[in-house]
């Protein structure tokens, strides 16, 4: 998610936005719950997925966005401070309470019809083009390189050979790539 730049808090501003809350560790559905309690209107993505156990085989809700939840309000300082005294909440992304971060509609939007449309859904890294990274996994395990292009959950996945002014690229998963 990209955040805007933060808003001032204002008289006129009167229109609920949405915003992102930072939640404990495996928190969001006790942050949901508790917020919904409070009448706050939340939004937990999440996907089902299956899960192994020793003896059978589960399915699970997972977070699309792991620690954190979306809240939409009117931003003042009696919302913040009760959003801010819920249990398993950490934070609300901003500044402070009259300069919080808002998400746009656009951004929410998107992610609330790949969790309830897509059956292949899933958090992935955030990289972008350009992006240092190293491989966590299999064959070329511990590479550095740089992300050249980014479809569809893989990334292309470029070392060059400064000297000789040439690169070698090839395309790995998202998921087994972290930041540099």
């Amino acid at each position: 998610m990209i955040a805007e730049s933060p808003v001032v808090l204002d008289s006129s501003c009167e229109s609920p936005q949405w915003f992102a809350i930072w939640t404990r560790s495996q928190c969001e559905p006790k942050v949901r719950q508790a917020l919904t309690a409070k009448g706050l209107e939340v939004f937990v993505p999440s996907i089902r997925q299956a899960s192994r156990r020793r003896d059978r085989h589960v399915m699970l809700d997972r977070p699309l966005l792991p620690g954190y939840a979306l809240l939409r309000f009117t931003p003042s300082r009696a919302a913040y401070l009760q959003v801010m005294s819920t249990d398993g909440v950490v934070r609300i992304l901003g500044e402070r309470w009259d300069s919080l971060s808002p998400v746009p509609d656009e951004e929410v939007e998107a992610v609330r019809r790949i969790a309830i449309t897509a059956h292949n859904a899933g958090p992935v890294p955030w990289l972008r083009q350009g992006d240092r990274v190293r491989i966590l996994a299999g064959p070329l395990y511990g590479l550095e390189g740089f992300v050249q292009d980014w479809r569809s959950g893989r990334a292309r996945f470029v070392v060059s050979v400064d000297l000789l002014q040439r690169s070698v690229g090839v395309e790995v998963a998202g998921d087994i790539l972290e930041r540099v």
